[in-house]
């Protein structure tokens, strides 16, 4: 236990011994502040392009597996959960039909 008292002090005596690292140089305010004036607001009348209307059915091919990467969730960067879906080395794909009702 003196072992690491003694290595404890050691540690905290050259950290304290470091340089100190000089304060970065604060931002200079402009010469000419911006005069005051409202935020832009976005256009509440702007709708969305028609959608193209297709009226047959329709097949498409496309891999289903896509991946899907997520920051966070407790993982490194880079790093994320696999199931054993996800390690397989070729990716099956698949058939996509749609049917429009009417």
């Amino acid at each position: 236990m003196k072992r690491v008292g003694w290595l404890l002090v050691g540690v905290l005596m050259t950290m304290g011994a470091a340089p100190k690292r000089p304060l970065p140089v604060p931002p200079i305010p402009p010469a000419h502040p911006p005069s005051v004036q409202t935020a832009p607001l976005p256009d509440r009348d702007l709708q969305a392009p028609a959608a193209a209307a297709t009226t047959g059915t329709q097949l498409d091919m496309r891999n289903f597996r896509v991946p899907n990467i997520q920051q966070g969730m407790g993982y490194t960067p880079g790093s994320q959960f696999r199931t054993s879906d996800d390690k397989r080395p070729v990716q099956t794909p698949g058939l996509t039909v749609r049917v429009p009702l009417q």
